[in-house]
């Protein structure tokens, strides 16, 4: 797509009026594409996600973010500069507070055929409706969300012993129970639950000014930096994601959970319900390569439990200190700040031929500013910036699994 046809274009699918009257009109044809038992598994298995102690750039909508940005050839630009809009705390950029406010994107790609469904949906009986509320909704219990907050991993160990014990005193598994009063319905899918920050936070790092060389990081002696301290690699826009897949059951077979340029893969053990370990993978960059935990455990019996970074939003799987690139040394820092019950809001979007799509998720350029304030070695194809470009969207990242 040349510059100038993505002005022209940008112009055109970004009018707000007509996203908001034509997806407003389209959420109902998305919700009846999708059968119950697949909306219900989207919703009940969304993540639970914590945002950092000391949080200051929270999340936000899409709409409400294209209200303060303008089409710039390849980039949506914010209307006022960077540095005025952080010095504003009632800026755009500092997001809203999650909880039922700001929406989650659920991209949903089917992996039943049209015909097939139709066909299954011809044969099957008569489902009962009416799914009754299982005792594992430990999330809605406001004594939950009120918790102290604390990083401790122990605390965490706590709250699924307390789901444990509930669930031994159950008579039956909380799925046997689903199926017993919806009666056995195959799904093969996968979902990709999509969640938009406006600004990431870069990293701070130590720096020796080298006059006309620019100024080259060098590690802290003792913890203590002998140059000086710089923040690099903030930007505008910032997309974040997980990913689950569905076969056959009414658990998922597998997770993924994205952490900046890594992420990992989870099996699901439905004995325990836990999500194990597997495997992961570096999408770029030869230097980072973070330790995952073993397990990932769930909220109320089925929702992840994830951990967003302060700052950069990166989702891991436990609180604590994380190191991701090993040079220079990078970290995040996640733990116990604000609750995000994501289910709270969902927006489902079907991956599938002829379904609608709002019109920003035809975009194909840059949810933020061009690069600015960068390094001498930039001009050598080091991103080395103040400010970075800001993410593509999400019709340019691949799935992570595939039907």
């Amino acid at each position: 797509m040349g510059l100038r046809e993505s002005r022209v274009d940008l112009r055109a699918r970004f009018s707000l009026d007509i996203y908001k009257e034509n997806w407003l009109a389209l959420e109902p044809r998305v919700r009846d594409a999708l059968d119950p038992a697949l909306r219900r598994l989207v919703r009940d298995w969304a993540p639970l996600v914590w945002l950092a102690p000391g949080e200051q750039f929270l999340p936000l909508g899409v709409t409400e973010f294209l209200d303060n940005v303008q089409s710039d050839q390849y980039y949506l630009r914010t209307r006022i500069d960077i540095e005025s809009l952080l010095q504003n705390r009632s800026s755009f950029l500092y997001g809203r507070r999650p909880a039922g406010a700001v929406p989650v994107y659920a991209l949903v790609k089917n992996c039943i055929s049209k015909d097939m469904r139709l066909r299954a949906a011809r044969n099957m009986p008569m489902l009962k409706t009416s799914v009754e509320r299982n005792v594992f909704t430990l999330i809605q219990d406001p004594g939950f969300l009120a918790q102290r907050q604390t990083n401790s991993v122990s605390d965490l160990r706590a709250q699924i012993l307390s789901q444990e014990q509930i669930r031994q005193a159950a008579t039956l598994p909380r799925f046997e129970k689903v199926r017993e009063e919806s009666g056995c319905q195959k799904v093969h899918f996968h979902v990709t639950y999509w969640m938009f920050y406006p600004f990431s936070e870069g990293k701070t790092i130590c720096v020796l000014d080298l006059g006309f060389f620019g100024s080259w990081p060098i590690p802290t002696i003792g913890g203590v930096c002998i140059g000086t301290l710089k923040e690099y690699g903030s930007h505008i826009g910032d997309w974040e994601h997980m990913s689950l897949y569905f076969k056959d059951n009414e658990y998922p077979l597998a997770m993924y959970v994205s952490a900046h340029d890594v992420g990992a893969f989870y099996q699901y053990d439905p004995r325990n319900g836990t999500f194990i370990y597997e495997s992961q993978e570096t999408r770029k960059g030869l230097f980072q390569k973070p330790t995952f935990p073993e397990k990932v455990y769930t909220a109320g019996d089925s929702h992840p439990i994830l951990f967003s970074a302060r700052g950069s939003h990166g989702l891991w799987t436990a609180p604590g200190k994380h190191k991701f690139v090993r040079v220079p040394r990078l970290y995040d820092e996640s733990g116990f700040g604000t609750a995000w019950p994501t289910w709270k809001r969902l927006e489902l979007l079907l991956e599938e031929d002829n379904e609608p799509l709002p019109g920003w998720m035809t975009f194909k350029g840059k949810w933020g500013n061009p690069r600015s304030n960068c390094h001498p070695l930039a001009r050598l194809g080091f991103n080395i910036c103040e400010f970075v470009d800001g993410p593509t969207g999400i019709p340019m990242k691949k799935f992570n699994f595939r039907c």
